[in-house]
């Protein structure tokens, strides 16, 4: 979903600004739907859907305390995208296939949970070719990328090496790196590390989709 998107979704239902904090309608967007009364409500990340989803009640209230604001029945959470671990050792040679099943997974989120669901893309700064593929793809097709680890060394997300915590090893990297994600795309060459996320997904029971060299 594009800025211009999001700006349009949310002047049509300028209400929720209103009754929302200033924090969650800036990263929720309000669709209203006025057959049913209901309003569907994208939120960026699992932390804004739960803040909201503890507010529903008090935000019911005060939509419907609005005497220009339609009736809302209801409201509906969603994620707004889906979270897409890849994973793959430089080098990989290719580079068509990691940027078709990327297309083919985005059009497969889309078909499942609506036109305006985006595929979040995760990967480590150190997976080399593999992660620079999947980085550029989602800024050429507008999709967001979540923060990284940065250094497979400490276990800091996106603020560089913090040298106060002790390394992880590469199984707890591996874990971490999957954490709260919906699918594990795995570009498998001769690297341990890639057979350890994907390890570590399936032992999370988070689904794999393994591509070898």
């Amino acid at each position: 979903m594009t800025d211009d998107v999001r700006f349009e979704l949310r002047r049509a239902f300028p209400w929720w600004t209103h009754t929302a904090t200033p924090a969650l309608a800036a990263h929720t967007v309000p669709v209203y739907d006025p057959k049913t009364g209901e309003l569907l409500v994208l939120c960026d990340t699992r932390a804004y859907l739960l803040q909201t989803k503890l507010l529903t009640h008090s935000l019911l209230a005060k939509l419907n305390r609005l005497t220009d604001a339609p009736q809302v029945t209801a409201l509906r959470l969603v994620l707004a995208s889906t979270s897409v671990v890849v994973t793959g050792p430089a080098g990989w040679a290719d580079k068509q296939l990691v940027e078709d099943v990327l297309l083919e997974t985005w059009h497969d989120i889309v078909q499942d949970r609506g036109p305006l669901h985006l595929l979040a893309v995760r990967h480590l700064e150190a997976a080399g070719e593999v992660g620079d593929l999947a980085h550029r793809w989602a800024e050429a097709h507008g999709q967001p990328i979540e923060p990284v680890l940065r250094d497979a060394r400490c276990g800091c997300l996106d603020t560089g090496v913090d040298h106060s915590h002790p390394p992880l090893t590469d199984e707890e990297l591996a874990a971490r790196l999957v954490t709260d994600a919906s699918l594990v795309l795995a570009f498998i060459d001769n690297r341990a590390l890639d057979e350890l996320i994907a390890d570590a997904a399936e032992h999370a029971r988070i689904p794999v989709r393994r591509f070898t060299a």
